[in-house]
């Protein structure tokens, strides 16, 4: 366990990086958000799906060691689930999204736009933060830093209107091609299969949704224009 010591505190620098990447996240979706002049309660959607997956990132060890927390409950402070808890965390949190996104009866292209906003901040943050404990990682976390950056700067500088759905899935697509690549040049990785990590795979998994979803808006521009 990474920690920092804050006079009589000892901090899970993991806990910290996870807290202000969500805090950054948040921000560029309320940033977003008022930019687009959107009423309602849309980014506190965002903030409640962020506390909803730190608790059950932070909570799934239960389920995953449960004997462990049921001996030494404080384990919970110090301990998370790991990756399995991030994937739970992370499926939870899309399900709540899903779900008040059904309820309040906004648009799919307006959701991923704000999504993107914060995936993008806190992404980025989050390797910022890596940059002063994984000195061995540095290109790696270096280039998620400079294409997280000039990813927002091509997505959002010129853009006060919601962006279209066709462009956000471009941007999916090129964004998570990217990041697949990113990750060969990471040092002492774990490969998942084939030669891949877990992360490449998922945002294999993402790249080819993407695709789909950009020929299947284009095949729809297409009959719409003749």
């Amino acid at each position: 366990m990474n920690a920092v010591q804050l006079g009589p505190f000892l901090l899970n620098f993991d806990l910290l990086m996870f807290i202000l990447s969500a805090f950054a996240a948040f921000l560029a979706i309320r940033i977003r958000v008022l930019r687009l002049d959107i009423e309602g309660t849309v980014a506190e959607k965002y903030s409640r799906a962020m506390v909803l997956g730190f608790l059950t990132w932070k909570l799934s060890l239960m389920i995953w060691d449960p004997v462990s927390v049921i001996q030494q409950p404080m384990s919970l402070l110090y301990f998370d689930g790991g990756d399995s808890g991030i994937a739970l965390a992370l499926l939870v949190s899309l399900l709540y999204v899903w779900m008040r996104t059904r309820k309040d009866r906004t648009s799919v292209a307006m959701n991923l736009d704000l999504a993107s906003a914060g995936w993008i901040a806190g992404s980025g943050i989050y390797h910022l933060l890596h940059l002063t404990m994984d000195t061995s990682n540095m290109l790696f976390h270096v280039l998620h830093i400079i294409f997280n950056s000039v990813l927002a700067i091509c997505l959002y500088a010129n853009h006060k209107a919601s962006i279209e759905m066709h462009k956000l899935g471009q941007f999916w697509m090129w964004y998570s091609l990217g990041m697949a690549s990113i990750y060969f040049v990471m040092k002492d990785k774990t490969l998942f299969i084939i030669g891949f990590t877990k992360e490449q795979v998922i945002y294999i998994v993402i790249f080819i949704v993407a695709l789909r979803l950009s020929k299947k808006l284009d095949h729809k521009k297409s009959k719409e224009v003749y």
